[in-house]
């Protein structure tokens, strides 16, 4: 019945939050482009063809006359969709041009998702709000520390008793203390984003004292803290909020990249490490031009936060549009871009608010050059804004001022004079006195650390908006963030320093049925993974996580895997790999206040199938693949340790131990497969052993290499071809084609190396088998024969045919004919070819058996739950 009821609400939020974003999408989007290129045809003042497109009910309902003009069941069926289109054997609409592509793409979008049209009075100019409904409402009231709670008690938390208040009226005992291994977990992923060592969990598990668990607790907090892993573990939220990507959109033949986006990023990353305090953090983003540090390349990639929106064809009006959206969400909970048409519906912004944003932001500039190609100046005179009439860019009415929120200042908000007017309204949004700045921030730090915020809808404070769960809590929270410096690691550590941070996620079935979101906070609710800290937990576990701060993005989807924090991932805003979309990534492409968590089967597919998964199994396997197969113990306890950070039980053990024996009976011991393998690897010293066999990772253009590009970051010219290839910089990176026996057998090889150019040292290419080297040539502006006598082997035996470069590592192409002629008990029974047997298809494998229990231990909810 809890689980019926959970998920019911559960859906109901989901359902409740894509509303409230199709809603928006068709304010700012779908009604502005209606007025501009429909109603003055078809609105309330001329009916072209009897039809209306200010008309909720013709549009989606239709008329006696008329069928629905959208069908969200069958959008290419829908009417509307196929008159904007321009088909040449139809209508088309508007007559005198064709709408932009990103107009049609996001009609088609509205269309897809449900073609939400919000029911008002009058099209154009939506019913004015209560002009005083809003003065009533909790966040725009002064933020003023709360007395302590009735139940406070000397020693006890703040936070504490403002939850417990609560529970206490209720007759609710709170939960008790988790223990210590969960709460290190807890808090190393909190705060770094990455999974605790075993060092620091078996140190907790040792201290059995409470109080003195709760003294290491606060001191491994500041530890985490000071670690530079904190700030890439929430800077991912602020890009979030920042829609942050590396692409600039659809803006049809133009450059799409923003080559120093990462510039961005890394600054975000800089300023979380050092606390700056969130008030400059976010003065900067919007007028770091005009702050100390103005000539400071590293200072001014703040500005990305303003500049790395979609580009919208080059359209300035949406450009202006986004960024009022990124700037009021994002700092102050306000959804101010719905003013853009009308007086908003409900919230205390009119129209003439709007355009006096529009305003400081049409008298800024981008220069695009040094000292860096992020940031906005102040145009040498300042631009006057205008309103634009229902949107229209070309329809004005009344002049404006630019100047800050009408709500937020004291009477009549004062122009801006100072250029643009950027550092002024920078200024008005982060100062002490805004009640909304702070609220939203804390509620954020909140939400990121239990899950959900004490306000439901993160970057929308309006007057729909329903109170704080612990209203209290909530001020009492943000009088101390901004008395202390508006610190977040101030915050951080006193939200997590709290008993009802640390208390037990247990179920609580005594009050599963009247509270059955948990909104009183009677336990720690319990959470998966999110998306980067899985990415990055498969990494470090199995030892390949590099730790680099900072640096430029990485595409984390093409092989190779880097093994970079996932924040580094390369984010195409046209193009987001669907890998992100099916682990709940935020859409880059507008403003996101918080990621919707789904459970879909495509996640486990693609933990149990896909190459970056199974790579890092088999990549952490090979580590323990020395251990003696007679006796499994010890490296199921070693990858138990490894991924779990724990020893297995009796019974895992014997479970597993179980599994190895039986599953090393069905793959070729050391191998994945048997016939051609196209890879590189290291070569020791003596030319008789390879010591790390890996294979090529991508085939393009009719050869395996290590990218899609040549040079590769990583591998430089190593590649092979059906006919030879190249090898890398040295004897680590050889190139090496590989044979693998079918059966036990007897092989002889005959074969031809080639060095066709006339510069060079040449190329050298060696024979290699279980340790032996069986032939070995230079080949320098000529062909040499490389052939051997009749070679032994067992089934899944390797031989090695590895080509690496001389002293001059230039012309180094080669080409190599290899054939072998495979014998069983003294009889031929094939010969291979390495021209006519190759392929550009990737094997079908199968992971090793140690492998396979690796991958297993990181798809169990225990590594993919915090607690």
């Amino acid at each position: 019945m809890f689980t019926r009821i959970l998920f019911f609400h559960l859906v109901l939020i989901t359902v409740a939050g894509q509303a409230d974003d199709r809603e928006d999408f068709f304010e700012r989007r779908i009604r502005p482009l209606l007025v501009e290129n429909c109603v003055s045809c078809h609105g309330a003042d001329k009916q072209e063809g009897e039809l209306r497109l200010d008309s909720r009910q013709q549009v989606l309902e239709g008329t006696a006359a008329a069928a629905a003009l959208v069908n969200p069941k069958d959008v290419n069926a829908s009417r509307l969709l196929q008159v904007i289109l321009y088909a040449d054997d139809d209508i088309q609409m508007p007559p005198k041009q064709k709408l932009a592509d990103q107009q049609i793409a996001d009609l088609r979008q509205w269309i897809t998702d449900g073609a939400v049209w919000p029911q008002h009075n009058d099209f154009g100019n939506a019913k004015a709000f209560d002009k005083d409904a809003w003065r009533n409402h909790w966040a725009f009231q002064p933020v003023v520390d709360p007395a302590m709670p009735d139940v406070f008690e000397d020693g006890w938390h703040p936070i504490d008793a403002f939850v417990r208040q609560p529970l206490s009226d209720r007759g609710i005992a709170p939960s008790p203390m988790a223990d210590g291994r969960t709460l290190v977990r807890r808090l190393s992923y909190a705060i770094t984003g990455l999974p605790p060592t075993s060092a620091d969990l078996h140190a907790a598990a040792d201290i059995t004292n409470s109080t003195a668990l709760a003294k290491w607790l606060n001191d491994y907090t500041d530890r985490l803290l000071a670690l530079p892993q904190f700030g890439e573990r929430w800077a991912r939220y602020w890009l979030d909020i920042a829609r942050y990507a590396d692409t600039k959109g659809y803006v049809f033949t133009a450059d799409r990249e923003y080559k120093d986006a990462w510039r961005f990023r890394e600054w975000v990353i800089n300023s979380l490490n050092t606390d700056m305090p969130y008030s400059e953090f976010l003065q900067r983003q919007i007028a770091g031009d005009r702050m100390s540090g103005a000539d400071d390349p590293a200072q001014l990639a703040a500005m990305g936060f303003l500049t790395l929106g979609r580009r919208f064809l080059n359209n300035s009006h949406d450009i202006i549009d986004d960024r009022i959206d990124v700037l009021a969400r994002g700092t102050m909970g306000l959804t101010v871009a719905c003013a853009r048409c009308h007086d908003h519906k409900f919230d205390p912004i009119p129209t003439a608010d709007y355009y006096a944003l529009y305003g400081v932001f049409n008298s800024s500039d981008e220069p695009g050059n040094d000292p860096s190609p992020l940031r906005l100046v102040d145009r040498d005179k300042p631009r006057e804004p205008v309103i634009f009439l229902r949107g229209n860019a070309g329809s004005h009415g009344e002049r404006v001022t630019r100047h800050f929120l009408t709500a937020l200042s004291a009477g009549e908000p004062e122009p801006f004079t100072d250029g643009s007017g950027r550092l002024e309204l920078a200024k008005k949004i982060a100062g002490d006195d805004n009640p909304l700045t702070g609220r939203v921030a804390v509620n954020r730090i909140w939400m990121r650390l239990f899950g959900k915020g004490l306000v439901d809808s993160p970057s929308d404070f309006g007057v729909r908006t329903g109170p704080p769960s612990h209203p209290e809590l909530l001020d009492h929270l943000t009088t101390r963030f901004v008395r202390n410096h508006w610190s977040r690691k101030d915050l951080i550590r006193y939200i997590t320093a709290s008993m009802t941070w640390r208390q037990s996620s247990q179920p609580r079935p005594d009050v599963a049925d009247s509270d059955p979101e948990n909104r009183l906070l009677v336990r720690m609710s319990r959470r998966r993974l999110d998306f980067e800290a899985w990415r990055d937990s498969v990494l470090d576990v199995t030892g390949d996580l590099n730790n680099t701060i900072g640096g430029t993005s990485v595409d984390i989807t093409a092989e190779p895997f880097p093994n970079r924090r996932t924040v580094y991932a390369r984010i195409d805003r046209q193009n987001l790999p669907g890998m992100f979309r099916t682990f709940d990534f935020a859409s880059p492409d507008t403003h996101a206040p918080m990621r919707f968590e789904t459970t879909v089967p495509q996640q486990a597919l693609f933990q149990l199938n896909n190459d970056f998964v199974m790579q890092r199994a088999e990549h952490l396997a090979q580590q323990f693949a020395s251990h003696n197969t007679e006796n499994t113990a010890p490296v199921v306890a070693d990858l138990y340790a490894q991924i779990l950070r724990r020893q297995p039980t009796a019974a895992e053990s014997a479970i597993a131990e179980q599994f190895l024996q039986a599953a090393s009976g069905l793959t070729p011991v050391g191998n994945n497969s048997i016939g051609w393998q196209y890879g590189y690897g290291e070569v020791n010293a003596e030319l008789n052993s390879v010591l790390n066999f890996q294979r090529l990772p991508v085939a393009h253009e009719g050869r395996w290499a290590g990218g899609t590009t040549m040079p590769n970051p990583k591998l430089n010219y190593c590649s092979l071809s059906r006919d030879g290839g190249h090898p890398g910089r040295d004897l680590t990176q050889c190139s090496i084609r590989r044979w693998v026996a079918d059966q036990n057998c007897t092989v002889e090889v005959r074969s031809r190396l080639k060095h066709p150019a006339n510069e060079g040292d040449g190329i050298i290419g060696c024979v290699i088998v279980n340790g032996e080297q069986k032939a070995k040539a230079q080949a320098a502006h000529n062909t040499q024969a490389i052939n051997t006598d009749s070679i032994s082997l067992q089934a899944g035996d390797a031989i090695d045919f590895v080509t690496y470069c001389g002293t001059d590592q230039n012309h180094d192409s080669f080409e190599w004919k290899i054939t072998l002629q495979q014998s069983v008990n003294g009889q031929q029974v094939r010969e291979w070819r390495s021209d006519a047997d190759f392929s550009t298809s990737r094997p079908e494998t199968r992971l090793s058996p140690l492998a396979q229990l690796a991958q297993t231990l990181m798809l169990t909810n225990e590594f993919l739950f915090v607690d």
